[in-house]
């Protein structure tokens, strides 16, 4: 696994702990509990885009064809 998704695995485990002891419902407690909803949102988005990165998907129209079906798509022959 690359390094820095699982320094973001981490932290989103530390984030969900924290947000186990927060009660949004208390006042004081609420604006801490929307920064931490944020940093978690921020840290999935990390991970998606590292993880897309990493591992690029092949868009379907290709996904399904042969090396010679996209060379001929292409215009380059052998």
């Amino acid at each position: 696994m690359n390094p820095r998704i699982s320094e973001l695995f981490d932290r989103l485990t530390e984030i969900d702990e924290t947000l186990k002891f927060l009660d949004p419902k208390k006042g004081e407690d609420f604006c801490l509990w929307i920064y931490f909803l944020e940093s978690r949102d921020i840290v999935c988005m990390s991970i998606r885009r590292i993880s897309k990165n990493i591992n690029p998907q092949i868009p379907e129209p290709w996904a399904s064809t042969t090396a010679d079906e996209i060379i001929k798509g292409l215009g380059v022959y052998k």
